[in-house]
């Protein structure tokens, strides 16, 4: 179901439908499937107090949280103007507009918000460094795919500050990458605590990888079992990954690691 023809359902129908009829802009970066496991893994322990999403773009991954725990406020940070407009569309239609708080910054040089105010922190952040890899077509699109403007380190940088000491972050990224991804966690006092591989279907390799981090967190990685996104033959959602992830029962049709 498109936005046209869920632009004027109630609350209850549009969170029902939910990511579908999502307000995006045209031409710039559209959500894909990974912000939904983003928040489907960063919402399984439930949430309480603040929190922030760094790069929140259309503000999918917060307004997912937000419906799946009531307890949560969100602040999505974003510093494209434009995306935040259709990020408060958004919590509008989906009736959390009290919960939800579009934010103005930039990552690489954080302001507004004081250090350590958030009680989660969670983030998709570009997945390749400019130059690795063939550039969008809409150049528009290219500051959520590759390192244009900010890098993974501002990223883990900016997560490390604003969250609390011993609470948890959640990030999406390449598998291709995760070394690059535990060696910056590490660097900035983010200890990671638990890594999911996420496989396009059996015999496949991961092409994506979740992981939870604590900030000044103690030692012992949990290596969680992985999940297969599609059927080997079929290429359907297996039932493993929509009980993980309900909501991808209605997602566009966007391919995972597009981001």
């Amino acid at each position: 179901m498109e936005f046209a023809q869920t632009a004027g359902l109630s609350v209850k129908e549009a969170r029902r439908f939910f990511p579908r009829g999502l307000s995006q802009p045209e031409a710039g970066f559209r959500f894909s499937v990974d912000a939904l496991l983003l928040a489907a893994f960063a919402g399984r322990r439930g949430a309480g107090g603040l929190v922030l999403d760094l790069g929140a773009g259309c503000g999918v991954v917060g307004l997912a949280l937000a419906m799946g725990c009531p307890a949560i406020h969100v602040a999505g940070l974003d510093r494209d103007a434009e995306i935040l407009v259709h990020a408060r569309e958004n919590a509008r239609r989906l009736g959390l507009e009290e919960r939800f708080m579009p934010f103005l910054a930039d990552v690489a040089a954080p302001g507004g918000l004081r250090a350590e105010c958030a009680d989660m922190v969670v983030c998709n952040p570009p997945y390749r460094r400019e130059g690795a890899g063939r550039m969008c077509v809409r150049a528009s699109r290219n500051p959520a795919r590759f390192e244009t403007h900010a890098g993974l380190e501002d990223f883990l940088r900016a997560s490390a500050f604003f969250v609390k000491n011993k609470r948890p972050c959640a990030f999406i990224y390449l598998a291709e990458r995760a070394d690059d991804l535990l060696a910056g966690l590490c660097a900035a006092r983010l200890r990671p605590r638990e890594i999911l591989f996420i496989h396009p279907r059996p015999g496949r390799p991961a092409r994506l990888v979740l992981v939870r981090a604590v900030k000044n967190g103690g030692a012992g990685l949990r290596v969680l079992p992985p999940l297969f996104l599609h059927e080997k033959e079929s290429g359907e959602f297996t039932s493993q990954t929509l009980a993980f992830c309900p909501w991808l029962r209605c997602a566009p049709g966007e391919a995972p690691g597009s981001g």
